[in-house]
């Protein structure tokens, strides 16, 4: 009955941010009508292992790189925890043995707080844990940004939030007894900058940043 009740509140703190600060309607974006149009034609496989998150998620080629396990991409460019919170149904209900979750920087790009961020994901959480008890969750930290360029505007000087926000996000994972994934000091050049090599933009990964988490996620994996 507790945890019900804690739920119900994470709940209601999530739809109360969605409408007090969020500028930019994730559910109205055409990059995700596009992919929740392809989600329902794809539909999940009870069981099947699924990552969930932003562009970064859905850059990854999941099922080829474990072409035996299958993961299912359920990323989508520019998703938010909010935008997260409104299709966690199809997750819920697909039941899979293990949800591997990334989000919190496009939150951090819309100006939002650690705070607020961290009912979001929590909110995330719970809600997997209810409905969907016998999946691990695998939390993973956010990436290191890298903006020399001034590429992503809405990002400059966020490195400490972003730092912040991981130390957040694992305190919280080890209260919850979730395993947190800290893929953030793989990708350092040097304090809270990410290394160019793994990136085009500052921001996405190229290859070499995605072999860099594979071998991070792969025992857990396989």
């Amino acid at each position: 009955m507790k945890f019900k009740i804690i739920l119900l509140i994470y709940m209601l703190l999530s739809l109360h941010v969605m409408g007090q600060e969020i500028d930019e309607n994730i559910l109205e974006n055409q990059t995700y009508i596009d992919r929740m149009a392809y989600f329902r034609n794809n539909p999940l496989k009870q069981g099947q292992i699924v990552f969930l998150g932003n562009s970064l998620t859905q850059g990854g080629k999941w099922d080829e790189y474990f072409p035996i396990q299958k993961p299912a991409n359920r990323g989508i460019a520019g998703d938010n925890t909010l935008g997260i919170l409104g299709r966690l149904h199809e997750i819920i209900e697909a039941k899979p043995s293990k949800l591997f979750i990334l989000t919190g920087i496009n939150d951090i790009s819309l100006g939002r707080s650690n705070e607020k961020i961290m009912i979001g994901i929590k909110s995330i959480i719970y809600q997997v844990k209810a409905g969907s008890p016998t999946t691990e969750i695998f939390v993973q930290s956010l990436l290191p940004i890298n903006n020399e360029n001034n590429r992503y505007k809405r990002l400059l000087n966020k490195e400490k939030q972003i730092e912040r926000l991981n130390k957040d996000i694992h305190r919280f994972c080890k209260e919850e007894n979730i395993v947190f994934i800290n893929l953030y000091p793989s990708f350092l050049i040097s304090k809270r900058k990410l290394n160019a090599k793994y990136t085009g933009d500052g921001l996405h990964l190229n290859e070499d940043g995605y072999t860099i988490w594979i071998e991070k996620i792969r025992t857990i994996i396989e």
